[in-house]
């Protein structure tokens, strides 16, 4: 379980996010939309604890976090197979790829692959690592209908066991997934 209390988070004089307060339970899928520069990706960063708040508290019980950032961070000098298999050699990369549609990308390298192709792979990556709260930031930028029908899919069954919170701009995405709506005003 994740619970935000009362959480605030400014930089300099820009309040971003003020007396912030929701809970997540152990499975099930949370999307939090709001418009650009609200804070969306800066509460998951808080979550991940990367970033502090300056007030509140985030109470976390979920022993790992897998996290998929708005950028896929993949390491060049690895092909798509070991940057999955960077984060857990026991991963089945080959079927974590299959599962994004990426089957036949395990041995080119992130410089190979188009930019919606490096967010598969960062999406595969995160699903290795098998977190109790998966965390995506933007998780479907960059991916055509077909392929983000095929990925809200795998979300569906991940969350089906797992926490996810996703960011997203998109309501259509959210409702597609059944996610349960934090709106950031």
């Amino acid at each position: 379980m994740l619970k935000i209390e009362s959480l605030t988070k400014s930089y300099g004089e820009n309040t971003v996010l003020r007396d912030l307060a929701f809970t997540v339970n152990d499975t099930g899928i949370y999307a939090i939309m709001g418009s650009s520069g609200i804070g969306k990706t800066t509460l998951l960063n808080i979550i991940a604890g990367l970033e502090p708040a300056d007030n509140g508290n985030v109470i976390n019980t979920f022993q790992k976090i897998s996290y998929k950032f708005q950028l896929p961070h993949l390491f060049p000098w690895l092909t798509a197979a070991e940057n999955i298999k960077v984060v857990s050699e026991t991963a089945n990369a080959s079927a974590l790829l299959e599962a994004v549609g990426l089957a036949e990308a395990a041995e080119q390298y992130p410089n190979e692959l188009s930019g919606g192709m490096q967010q598969r792979v960062a999406l595969a990556r995160a699903l290795a690592y098998n977190g109790d709260l998966l965390l995506l930031d933007e998780p479907f930028s960059a991916v055509d209908e077909e392929t983000k029908k095929q990925l809200i899919a795998l979300i569906k069954r991940y969350g089906e066991a797992h926490a996810v919170i996703l960011v997203t701009h998109d309501r259509a995405e959210a409702e597609a997934l059944d996610a349960q709506i934090l709106e950031l005003t």
